[in-house]
């Protein structure tokens, strides 16, 4: 029962938002206050607490809000100056295809933004990039969703995949398993359910581009089939390779890469191109064209730059990322709770270091108008002040969720209520619901990362509880944390925001919300075949 009632604030959120049509910045505020509602009268939490986590909410959002503003102030600047122009010319140059397009900027690009940098930053920069190519800023938005999945679990240099790991480590040493051994074996089973569910989303993606343009779905889409299974399997054997041989760190950054520039080559040589290329639809805002010409290098010179920065500011074998994590703005005992902090890592935020960073650099040396500086300013922070509102009370509500444990009733945090009472539901068939719990901690929170460090001891402990190998459990988890990017509402916000299609945040959980159903039917049944071939550990 005391699941249920903690799952009330989602199931709200869920009917406003898809059934409804309701904005988020409508939704949360709602959803909050009866969240807070049930911490008083069910979980007993005070007044106090309710707000000092409110509070720390609020303060909470500033990485997602910065990324936005961010990505949003750095397209504005390269549509100002004529380098999107350039850029748009270039991947026109490639391939006209629509189809092709979204395969090597929606996947492979993004992915190696996600493989770099993560928390949101995949979808903030490569769907406003769609929309400045021509395509319909939802259909950039859903797909750039879809796509945000297969290489999240390595996103940020490996970072859900550490977490996961580091919150068993403990329990593994006293078991006395091989910690190596078991790492290697969590990122090789987490990356093959992963990719092979990514055959099924990039041709997923490319038949939901097609229906939305009501164009033929399966006569326009199977002949672009052949380049999709090729692509994934370029993907899927690089990320294989690094993960086996090198470990979690480099998997989406070389896997991405190393598709990105087989595609381009493929294109360029014909290689499995339709005959037939599907142009896209041209924009209808015409933008203001800058004088300066600009060649395609300095054109791309920012992306270059940011692509640098991340790498060098994320690999820990480099040695600076524990050095950039250092710089950091700390509030502690907000409202005289000591629980409620907040903690700001500002030189590792990829809203400010790098992309407001370079914006402000690249102003200098493009020599950019005072009077243009002003408009990409003034444009970006009326573009992000929508989601602001919907951020603000959204991660207030996430942290009530999430810090509703510290009450007078001794109960769990609602989040973890809500957790368990799924697994008791489930009992010897917890197997096929345990992606769901990953899925809801990405849902609430907009990041794997979290939703591991919340979750991984729960799933650990249900396999050692149904006798079943720990790593299993551990392995779905960390993949259902991953495609939880697809219909979680925070990303979809920070996508709407940064492509300008505002207000329509359930159309967008409904359009995605199958494809992610469906990617977790593969997930489980790839985990399913992969326990009979092989002899997993049990600890």
């Amino acid at each position: 029962m005391i699941a249920i009632i903690a799952s009330i604030p989602i199931i709200l959120t869920v009917i406003l938002t898809v059934f409804c049509n309701m904005p988020a910045k409508k939704v949360f505020p709602i959803a909050w206050f009866v969240c807070s509602i049930l911490a008083y009268f069910v979980w007993g939490m005070d007044i106090k607490h309710i707000f000092a986590f409110s509070i720390a909410g609020i303060l909470g959002s500033t990485d997602v809000i910065l990324i936005i503003f961010g990505a949003i102030l750095l397209m504005t600047m390269l549509k100002k100056i004529g380098a999107m122009t350039c850029i748009e010319n270039m991947f026109n140059g490639i391939t006209s295809d629509a189809r092709l397009q979204l395969i090597i900027i929606g996947f492979a690009f993004s992915s190696f933004l996600e493989g770099a940098a993560g928390f949101g930053t995949p979808a903030a920069i490569a769907a406003p990039f769609l929309v400045a190519l021509g395509f319909d800023p939802f259909l950039a938005a859903v797909i750039c969703l879809l796509f945000n999945s297969v290489p999240v679990s390595f996103g940020a240099a490996g970072t859900p995949t550490n977490v996961a790991f580091e919150t068993v480590k403990n329990v593994l040493l006293l078991c006395q398993v091989d910690v190596s051994y078991w790492k290697d074996l969590l990122s090789v089973l987490t990356l093959i359910g992963l990719n092979i569910g990514s055959f099924f989303v990039v041709f997923a993606a490319v038949c939901i581009f097609l229906k939305k343009r009501k164009i033929p779905v399966l006569k326009n889409a199977l002949p672009i089939l052949p380049f999709c299974l090729c692509s994934c399997t370029i993907y899927f054997i690089i990320s294989f390779l690094i993960a086996f041989y090198i470990g979690p760190e480099l998997v989406s950054i070389g896997a991405a890469s190393g598709c990105m520039f087989s595609c381009i080559y493929m294109v360029k040589r014909g290689w499995l191109v339709p005959a037939n290329p599907i142009e896209n639809m041209k924009q209808q805002a015409v933008n203001e064209i800058s004088s300066v010409q600009m060649s395609l290098f300095k054109s791309w010179l920012p992306y270059i730059t940011i692509a640098l920065w991340l790498v060098i500011t994320r690999l820990p074998s480099i040695g600076v990322k524990q050095y950039v994590s250092n710089f950091t703005i700390s509030v502690s005992g907000i409202l005289g709770v000591p629980e409620a902090t907040f903690l700001f890592k500002w030189l590792n935020n990829p809203g400010l270091f790098p992309f407001v960073f370079v914006v402000i650099l690249f102003i200098f040396l493009f020599k950019i108008e005072k009077r243009q500086v002003s408009e990409i300013f003034l444009v970006s922070l009326k573009q992000v002040s929508g989601a602001v509102f919907a951020l603000l009370s959204g991660f207030s509500l996430l942290y009530i969720y999430r810090y509703s444990g510290y009450n007078s009733s001794g109960l769990d945090s609602m989040l973890l209520s809500m957790a368990k009472g799924l697994a008791d539901f489930s009992g010897k068939h917890y197997l096929y619901i345990s992606p769901i719990i990953g899925s809801i901690g990405t849902f609430m929170f907009g990041s794997n990362t979290v939703s591991n460090l919340m979750f991984t001891p729960l799933q650990f402990e249900m396999g050692t509880l149904l006798h079943m190998p720990q790593i299993i459990f551990v392995v779905l988890q960390n993949q259902s944390g991953a495609i939880g990017n697809i219909v979680c509402i925070n990303n979809i916000i920070a996508v709407c925001a940064t492509t300008g299609f505002f207000g329509k945040e359930g159309e967008i959980i409904k359009t995605n919300f199958i494809p992610w159903f469906c990617y977790m039917i593969i997930l489980v049944g790839s985990m399913c075949v992969l326990m009979n071939i092989f002899h997993l550990p049990y600890c």
